[in-house]
C-alpha cells in the first residue's frame, strides 16, 4: 500500500546520526523540519548535508522545512534552575533581567510589562502554570499565583489576553531567513501568525535573499489567526496547526473543531495543510503510543489533512524511528477506511478555469473506469497539488524536470513525486509516464492511466491535455484523447 499522507519529522539530538536519518526515511518519514529555536547554523547546516546526501544516495526526493522562532517569550534564568511557585502567593515579573526566584522573574521580552494589564493571565510552561496581574509600575508587574507548580528557565510564556504589537519577525529570524535562503531548503514555517501582513513580510524578505523558490507554511497558534484565517491561507502556501501554542491561548476543548476548520479550508483553497504537536508523545520515553494518541493521528487523516508531524518523538525521544514506523502505520489503516468515505473537493480557487476542468474531469473518469495511477507533467506542482485535494481514489504521479518542485511534492497528499528531463515533444509524454508508472509499482502492462500534460510542454500552469492510456501500448494505435 502507498501510503498517502505525508510524515514530517523534527530533526534534533535523537536523530542528527545519519544512519538513524536514513531508517527514518525508511520507516517513512517524507519531510524533515528544522527547528531554528534550537542550535547553530553549523548544526543545522549539519542536518540539511546528512538529508541531501540520503536523499543522493536513495534517489528520492526529501523536503526540508525550516520553521522560525518567531516572537516567542520566554522565561529568563532562574537560579537553580527551577523554582517552586505555591498556589496564592505572590510573583512580580520586572523588565530588566534578573536571575529569578520564587518572587521575582524576567523573560525575554522586556517590552511585556508594557503590554499587562490588570486583571489578564499569564500563562507559563504551556499553561501548566497561571498568573494574574493583579498591579503594575513602569517597570514590573505583580502577579497572583493561579495556579502553581514547579517553573523551569526558558519555559515558555503565552499572553492569551494581551495584544502585544510585535512583527511575526524578530531579529533573529530575519537574520535565520537570509541564512536559509542561501541554502537547499524547500519551506518555512512562519510562527505566531496573525495576520496576512505577516506572511506578506516573510515573502518579501525571502525575495530581498533570492528565496523566491521557497514555499511558505504560515503556523496557525493565535486566536487572531484564526479570525483572519482565509487571508492568511491565500497569502502563504500552506499552514501547519501548531496545537500546542494554539492550545494555551484559546479554550483547548476548541482545539479540535478549529483543527477541522482549518483542514476543510485548506482543502477548499487547494492549501497544504500539517496537523502537528503531541501526536504521540507518549512515545518520546515509550516505544508504544496511547489508544487516544493513535486515534488522533487517524483521526487528522480523516480531517483530510497533507501531512501529519512529529517533533519531541524524533527530536528529542527514546524511539525516534519507531516513532515514524508507527506513525506509517497509523496513516496506513487510516486511509483504507478513509477511501470507503467521501472527500472529494471542487478544485480551489487558485486554479485557472482550464486546469479546473481539467481536474474535475480527472474526478470523473476514476468514477467510471478502472484507473492505476494518474500521472501529470508539472513545472510547478501546482496542478498536482490540486489533484492531491481532490483525494483521488488512485495514486498521484507527479514528474517534474524542476528538484524544487519535486521536493515541495513530497509534502501533498497522494503525490509520488519524480525528477526527470522535460519532453521535448508532447509525443514523449506517454511514454515517459508509463516507463515511470511501471517502474515505481504504480501500474502493470495493460493497467490504465490518466495522464495529464499540457501544451506549449514546459510552460508552468498550461495543463489542458488529458489522455487515457493503457499501460504497454505505447507504440500500438494513438490513445482515447479527452
Amino acid at each position: 500500500m502507498i501510503t498517502r499522507t505525508k510524515i514530517v519529522a523534527t530533526v534534533g539530538p535523537a536523530s542528527a546520526d545519519i544512519d538513524v536519518m536514513r531508517k527514518l526515511v525508511q520507516a517513512g518519514c517524507d519531510v524533515f523540519r528544522i527547528n531554528f529555536s534550537h542550535g547553530s547554523n553549523e548544526q543545522r547546516l549539519g542536518f540539511l548535508e546528512n538529508i541531501r546526501r540520503i536523499e543522493r544516495e536513495t534517489g528520492e526526493p526529501i523536503a526540508v522545512m525550516a520553521d522560525l522562532c518567531g516572537p516567542k517569550i520566554r522565561v529568563g534564568l532562574i537560579e537553580g534552575g527551577c523554582v517552586r511557585l505555591v498556589e496564592g502567593g505572590k510573583i512580580t515579573i520586572q523588565r530588566q533581567p534578573v536571575t529569578g526566584t520564587a518572587s521575582r522573574i524576567s523573560t525575554t521580552l522586556r517590552e511585556l510589562v508594557d503590554c499587562l494589564q490588570v486583571g489578564q493571565n499569564v500563562l507559563l510552561d504551556d499553561g501548566k502554570l497561571r498568573f494574574v496581574v493583579e498591579s503594575r509600575k513602569a517597570d514590573e508587574v505583580e502577579c497572583r499565583v493561579i495556579r502553581g507548580g514547579t517553573l523551569s528557565d526558558g519555559k515558555g510564556v503565552n499572553l492569551p489576553q494581551t495584544e502585544l504589537k510585535l512583527s511575526a519577525l524578530t531579529e533573529k529570524d530575519r537574520a535565520d531567513v537570509e541564512w536559509i535562503a542561501s541554502q537547499d531548503f524547500d519551506f518555512v514555517a512562519l510562527s505566531f501568525v496573525r495576520s496576512p501582513k505577516d506572511v506578506q513580510e516573510l515573502r518579501d524578505l525571502l525575495s530581498q535573499h533570492g528565496g523566491e523558490r521557497l514555499h511558505i507554511i504560515s503556523k496557525i497558534e493565535k486566536p487572531a489567526a484564526l479570525e483572519q484565517i482565509e487571508g492568511i491561507m491565500a497569502a502563504g502556501d500552506g499552514v501547519m496547526v501548531a496545537r500546542g501554542d494554539l492550545g494555551v491561548e484559546m479554550d483547548l476543548p476548541a482545539v479540535p473543531a478549529a483543527q477541522k476548520k482549518i483542514a476543510a479550508l485548506a482543502r477548499k483553497m487547494g492549501k497544504v495543510c500539517i496537523i502537528a504537536t503531541q501526536m504521540l508523545e507518549s512515545m518520546t520515553q515509550s516505544p508504544t503510543p496511547t489508544r487516544a494518541e493513535v486515534s488522533d493521528v487517524a483521526n487528522a487523516v480523516m480531517d483530510c489533512t497533507d501531512a501529519v508531524m512529529l517533533s519531541g518523538e524524533t527530536a528529542v525521544g527514546k524511539f525516534p524511528v519507531e516513532a515514524v514506523g508507527m506513525m506509517n502505520r497509523i496513516v496506513e489503516a487510516a486511509q483504507d477506511y478513509h477511501d470507503h468515505c467521501s472527500c472529494r473537493q471542487p478544485v480551489g480557487p487558485s486554479a485557472g478555469n482550464t486546469v479546473r476542468a481539467i481536474v474535475s474531469a480527472v474526478r470523473e473518469v476514476l468514477s467510471v473506469t478502472n484507473v492505476a495511477v494518474t500521472a501529470v507533467f508539472t513545472v510547478s506542482g501546482q496542478t498536482a497539488l490540486l489533484l492531491a485535494k481532490g483525494r483521488l481514489p488512485s495514486p498521484i504521479l507527479a514528474i517534474s524536470p524542476d528538484k524544487h518542485a519535486v521536493r515541495r511534492m513530497c509534502m501533498y497528499y497522494g503525490v509520488d513525486a519524480f525528477l526527470a528531463p522535460a519532453p521535448e515533444h508532447t509525443r514523449d509524454v506517454l511514454e515517459i509516464a508509463e516507463r515511470c508508472a511501471l517502474s515505481r509499482g504504480l501500474a502493470k502492462t495493460g493497467d490504465n492511466i490518466v495522464v495529464l500534460s499540457g501544451r506549449p510542454i514546459n510552460a508552468s500552469g498550461a495543463i489542458n491535455t488529458l489522455v487515457v492510456h493503457q499501460a504497454g501500448s505505447t507504440a500500438a494505435a494513438a490513445p482515447e484523447l479527452l
